[in-house]
């Protein structure tokens, strides 16, 4: 966002030329004169370095030796560590089959085996998987047995953690409205209507999303993380992926009455025309082409904020600019209440108790605040972000939010 109005850096164009390379199997041609502490600086907060160490192993006349080396470790590191993390999800898959319980694979552990080049350098933080809300408790003692430490708790979504594994579990997909233009959170409550066995021919609990269904939520999802914060270039590396995957194979027209349905359509254009600017693979649906200017802002805004967007990024502006869609108007007042006493729309999901009483909407402001360690302090903090916080800046977010749909 700081330079979304001025010319792209030629580092970002360098950096995403790397990516294309990978996506597309062939030798990048990058500028004559390149920046290459700052596109590692930028693959590192987009978790991406491994790739970009990848390409530098193979067309070794990029950069010089010490590079070279340096790209050599850090994508070997990551394919051992990422090839070591998905053999202790399968064990654990092994587990659940083992305990009969019913386990929904989405997102990074999927998506990974549609990398042609080296699935192995699509990193994860956490491996997610579903499970069905009456096999919580079940699922929860398996974990527990296994030596896995549970850690929070969001009712939807749990955590466990064990040594260098880390799994988030959920009982649903989608727990908030990525925006207010349809019900989101209701949409996706049927999950398991869009499901397939991942291994037919076996008697495993194991499942994966029609691959219909799976590309909608990833996209959704990719949303989902846009509005509160940002998404990193390696959740388009996966639309990529998988439209290179399934290119003529599943269904689009189906995709397109789906976004019709969630009036996605003008966030799912931005996101295809990002994918064919940036990789080069071609949209799959017939797309309305946005400006240079655009695409420029929205480049900048991928790339600057990390993998999840929060690299260097004040919160208190997205704060300001989810409270209120008018362009012109910054909320600051109506954005602090809405943060310190949320409505029950915003809480119910976490505290359950709220769905069928919502006069306990009160104790859940005071349990929200009591119940969460350090919270006090970063209500303050929060609070005089939001009174401080720079209106211009607010208002630039809001106008590209409403130019990529959202």
């Amino acid at each position: 966002m700081r330079r979304q109005e001025e010319e792209m850096k030629q580092e970002y164009q360098d950096y995403i030329t790397l990516l294309r390379s990978f996506v597309k199997e062939e030798k990048p041609k990058l500028s004559q004169e390149i920046n290459w502490p700052e596109i590692i600086q930028c693959a590192n907060i987009n978790s991406t370095m491994g790739i970009v160490g990848y390409i530098l192993m193979l067309y070794k006349d990029l950069a010089d030796s010490d590079l070279n080396n340096f790209g050599r470790q850090r994508c070997m590191h990551e394919i051992a560590l990422y090839s070591r993390r998905a053999e202790q999800m399968n064990q654990l898959i092994c587990q659940l089959n083992a305990h009969q319980i019913d386990h929904l694979l989405f997102k990074g552990f999927i998506v990974r085996d549609y990398y042609t080049s080296c699935p192995e350098l699509r990193t994860f933080g956490d491996i997610d998987f579903v499970i069905r809300k009456e096999d919580r408790k079940k699922c929860d003692e398996l974990m527990k047995e296994l030596g896995y430490e549970p850690h929070e708790d969001w009712e939807p979504v749990y955590s466990y953690t064990k040594g260098m594994e880390y799994y988030e579990i959920h009982t649903d997909v989608m727990e908030v409205d990525v925006s207010d233009k349809a019900d989101y959170r209701e949409y996706y409550s049927h999950i398991w209507e869009h499901v397939r066995k991942r291994f037919p021919e076996s008697a495993s609990y194991s499942y994966e999303f029609d691959p219909e269904f799976h590309f909608l939520y990833l996209l959704t999802h990719i949303a989902k993380h846009i509005s509160v914060s940002g998404a990193g270039i390696r959740m388009y590396l996966d639309i990529a992926f998988f439209i290179k995957h399934f290119e003529d194979t599943i269904d689009w027209a189906w995709i397109k009455e789906q976004l019709k349905i969630l009036k996605f359509e003008d966030f799912a254009n931005i996101t295809f025309n990002a994918v064919e600017r940036w990789f080069g693979v071609s949209s799959p649906v017939p797309i309305r082409k946005l400006s240079d200017e655009i695409m420029d802002a929205f480049t900048v805004f991928t790339l600057e904020g990390g993998v999840f967007g929060k690299v260097g990024r004040d919160r208190s502006v997205v704060f300001l600019k989810q409270q209120d869609r008018n362009e012109e108007k910054v909320s600051r007042f109506k954005t602090l209440m809405f943060h310190i006493f949320p409505p029950i729309s915003s809480l119910e999901n976490r505290y359950t108790y709220l769905q069928k009483h919502h006069w306990l909407l009160p104790f859940a402001w005071g349990h929200r605040l009591i119940g969460n360690h350090g919270s006090w302090g970063r209500y303050a903090d929060h609070a005089k972000g939001i009174m401080n916080a720079d209106t211009e800046e607010v208002l630039r977010l809001k106008k590209m939010y409403k130019e990529i749909g959202l």
